[in-house]
């Protein structure tokens, strides 16, 4: 079915080029998506793809919190293309999906957007996804579950073993690239379920229990070039399970494709049935 949206965004254009179709007009389930991330085409690129491939009619709009000042991307921009964060009441969406942010080394309390970001993170009572960074604030905000620092990046494509994931019905792989991580007794402890869990990478996915509030370690969004990307911007160690061989030189697979498009596809049945 496409995506329907009601502005012009950059990441529309690339996506077009893999085949997703975009209409004008509204949609049967309204998502919004909290764009957190510097570069924000590459973001809407990445879930124009994936919301895009269902047969669905799914309307995508993009939000942003108005007390951040971003460095990559105009003011111009995100005025005439993003709403601001605290409106997300007013647009009637079914679903909301926090992205990542690439300030974990900072207290949550040191980012300057924190206290908008949390009052959001309170008060958000729609079916949500919390993607790394998003994940950690809301656990940090919602359930006072502290993020902790790894000796060394996590970096690459990890198995994940399924658990009791209504979403995903098998093991799978997933890429991560983070330097933080929750743990799993806290996470427990709080009353979260742990639906997917890797014994290299720890919780990829946990919930509440009816499954409205979904927090993601890892990144099913990434197109297959991301990781690749970042490693020849970091000039770090190859990201692990990733290049064939381990050869930079070769063209790395997609190989989570199948868990994020099962992935998706269940959330949405899951928020159309429940709105």
């Amino acid at each position: 079915m496409g995506i329907y949206i009601d502005r012009k965004f950059k990441g529309a254009e690339r996506a077009a080029l893999e085949g997703i179709t975009f209409t004008k007009g509204r949609g049967d389930i309204r998502i919004g998506i909290v764009n957190l991330m510097p570069y924000k085409d590459e973001v809407e690129y990445q879930f124009f793809t994936v919301l895009g491939r269902y047969d669905r009619r799914v309307e995508v709009e993009f939000l942003y919190p108005s007390t951040h000042n971003p460095k990559n991307s105009s003011r111009e921009y995100l005025k005439d293309n993003y709403y601001p964060l605290h409106s997300y009441k007013e647009r009637n969406y079914d679903g909301i999906i926090v992205t990542g942010a690439p300030v974990e080394e900072l207290p949550f309390e040191k980012v300057g957007y924190w206290e908008e970001l949390d009052k959001f993170f309170k008060d958000n009572t729609l079916p949500s996804i919390y993607i790394c960074w998003g994940a950690q604030g809301a656990l940090y905000s919602r359930y006072k579950i502290e993020k902790h620092s790894l000796e060394r990046k996590l970096f690459g494509v990890f198995h994940h073993r399924n658990l009791e994931n209504p979403f995903i019905g098998e093991d799978f792989l997933a890429p991560h690239s983070r330097g933080t991580y929750n743990r799993r007794e806290s996470i427990e402890k709080a009353g979260l379920k742990v639906l997917n869990f890797s014994e290299e990478a720890g919780v990829y996915m946990c919930s509440s229990p009816d499954y409205r509030e979904i927090f993601i370690s890892g990144h099913g969004e990434y197109q297959k070039e991301r990781l690749q990307y970042e490693y020849g911007r970091d000039g770090r160690e190859l990201p692990e399970n990733y290049f064939p061989e381990n050869d930079p030189s070769r063209e790395p697979s997609l190989t989570w494709d199948t868990h994020r498009e099962e992935f998706y596809r269940e959330w949405l049945n899951f928020i159309s049935e429940i709105k």
